[in-house]
């Protein structure tokens, strides 16, 4: 029998200093997420079921179409567990946090017997978050999973294939307030624009089966929360070399940054070169930052802190500000 799910597609724990400073660095740790049981309460009500131990109402059945993806509940729980395999994978990859233990999290859960929905009690949040050590809390729920089927544009009648689309609403938490940091809902789609134009030319991108065009739904869903995870948690370092300069403009073309693979750093990203300095307003210091110029990685050092970066504007600020002894942050930017 299939366990009961919790209101709730994904649940995160991840630490204190996360959106404290809300960037990682190489001199730092890395942040701790836990991954808890995924659930589909929603996709499963589309089926006429509630949240009971088997997902159907009392003397009702499973309500599934012959072009459904899920046929069943057992399907509805092996999708939702693959997104939980989703979620692990992209924070792994980033390679900026590390990802807990599921079993002793979901121990932790069951022994506190908390019960999590969409409107989550504050109290609660804080609860949890003082049990595990965790300032923040990412809730997510799937809010979408369908399939299209797709057909011979010369006869409109012969089927070639599926479709798929999944969105995931993603929020994060503050554990102390219980107020809503931020919000993202990441969308996966095989869709195909100009399909009817194209026609075979695009078959590769369909799938043969609803289920199977709803996981490749999945999957792209997968990238989208890997492309927001890296630009809502920057990485942050400094320059600490010039290694090559224009002589006719006195400018530098490569420099080295402190940050490298051991926090997910790739061949490609982007950084923003930055002076920060600390100015008196009303009676308070507070921190001003001036841009200086921007990056792009060229190398990522084997030593896992350090990369090697084309700039790609402002060198000759760059190398005048290294000259005079300032120090350049940088921080990792959308492409």
């Amino acid at each position: 029998m299939m366990k009961p799910m919790k209101n709730v597609l994904w649940l995160l724990i991840i630490g204190a200093s996360l959106f404290a400073q809300g960037k990682t660095s190489i001199d730092s740790d890395k942040q701790k997420v836990a991954i808890i049981p995924i659930d589909a309460v929603k996709i499963a009500e589309s089926y006429g079921a509630t949240q009971t131990v088997n997902w159907q109402l009392s003397g009702a059945t499973w309500k599934s179409a012959p072009e459904s993806p899920f046929a069943d509940p057992a399907s509805l729980a092996a999708f939702a567990e693959a997104a939980t395999q989703r979620v692990i994978e992209a924070f792994v990859k980033l390679g900026r946090f590390v990802v807990l233990d599921r079993s002793a999290m979901e121990k932790i859960m069951k022994e506190q017997d908390f019960q999590l929905s969409d409107n989550i009690d504050p109290n609660t949040v804080t609860n949890i978050g003082g049990l595990l050590g965790a300032q923040y809390i990412v809730n997510g729920q799937l809010q979408q999973v369908s399939t299209n089927p797709y057909y011979n544009p010369k006869d409109k009648t012969t089927l070639m294939g599926y479709s798929g689309t999944v969105e995931i609403q993603i929020t994060i938490l503050d554990v102390a307030t219980g107020q809503v940091m931020t919000s993202k809902r990441v969308k996966g789609s095989t869709e195909v624009e100009g399909t009817k134009i194209l026609g075979m030319a695009l078959l590769d991108a369909y799938e043969s089966t609803p289920i199977k065009a709803a996981y490749k739904g999945l999957s792209e869903c997968g990238s989208d929360l890997k492309k927001w995870l890296r630009d809502a948690f920057p990485v942050e370092g400094e320059i600490f070399e010039i290694t090559k300069e224009d002589k006719k403009k006195g400018g530098a073309t490569v420099v080295n940054i402190t940050c490298g693979k051991d926090i997910g750093v790739k061949k490609g990203d982007r950084f923003r070169v930055y002076t920060e300095t600390e100015v008196e307003v009303a009676g308070k210091m507070r921190k001003k930052t001036t841009d200086v110029g921007i990056l792009e990685v060229k190398t990522v050092a084997e030593d896992g802190w350090s990369s090697l970066c084309d700039v790609e504007k402002g060198g000759k600020a760059i190398s005048e500000k290294v000259k005079a002894g300032e120090k350049l942050k940088v921080v990792s930017v959308k492409k």
